[in-house]
C-alpha cells in the first residue's frame, strides 16, 4: 500500500474512535442524566408514597394464601400475590429511601452548617409533611432564594449518590 492509502486509513481510523468515543459518551451521560432523574422523581413523590406505605401496613391483614383474582379496568387479571409482590417492593424501597435520607443527614451534621442547610433545604422541599417554597426556606435560612436552589440541587446530586452508589458518583463530574 501506497503511503496516502495508509494516511487515509489512518484518518479514518482517528474519525471512527472519536465518533464511537462520543457515542459511549453521549449513551453514559443519558444514563447519568436518568439516575438524576429518577432520584427527583422518588424525592417529588415521596410524601404520596409515604402516605400509600402506611395506608398498606393498614391493611395488610389479607391471608397469605388467598388467590383473589381482581379484574382491572383494562380487563387484566391480577393475582393478589402479583399486587402484594409490588406493594413488598414499594415497602422497601420506602424503607431504602428513608435510611439513605438518614445517612445523608449523618453525614452533614459532619461536613458543617452549609450541609446541614442543604440537608434541610431537602427535608422542607421533598420529605417534610409541609413542603415549602424556595421563598421561604430561603427566608428559613437567612439566605437568597438562589442559594435555597443551589441547596437543593446539590442535595438532590449527594442524594443520587447514596441511592445508585458508585454509579451515581459521576453525576457531579
Amino acid at each position: 500500500m501506497s503511503s496516502i492509502a495508509q494516511e487515509q486509513i489512518a484518518a479514518i481510523a482517528e474519525v471512527a474512535i472519536a465518533k464511537f468515543n462520543e457515542l459511549q459518551q453521549e449513551e453514559k451521560t443519558k444514563r447519568l442524566d436518568r439516575r438524576l432523574f429518577n432520584t427527583r422523581i422518588l424525592l417529588k413523590n415521596y410524601r404520596h408514597l409515604k402516605v400509600y406505605c402506611n395506608e398498606m401496613k393498614e391493611n395488610m391483614d389479607l391471608e397469605d394464601g388467598e388467590q383473589e383474582e381482581i379484574i382491572t379496568p383494562d380487563k387484566e387479571y391480577l393475582t393478589l400475590e402479583s399486587i402484594k409482590r409490588s406493594e413488598a417492593r414499594t415497602l422497601a424501597m420506602m424503607r431504602f429511601i428513608d435510611n439513605m435520607v438518614k445517612v445523608y443527614e449523618m453525614d452533614c451534621k459532619h461536613l458543617g452548617a452549609e450541609a446541614v442547610r442543604r440537608y434541610e433545604t431537602l427535608m422542607h422541599f421533598y420529605i417534610k409533611d409541609e413542603k415549602m417554597t424556595y421563598v421561604e426556606i430561603a427566608d428559613l435560612h437567612n439566605v437568597h432564594e438562589r442559594t435555597a436552589q443551589r441547596d437543593l440541587k446539590e442535595a438532590i446530586h449527594s442524594m443520587s449518590v447514596l441511592l445508585f452508589g458508585t454509579d451515581g458518583l459521576r453525576l457531579q463530574l
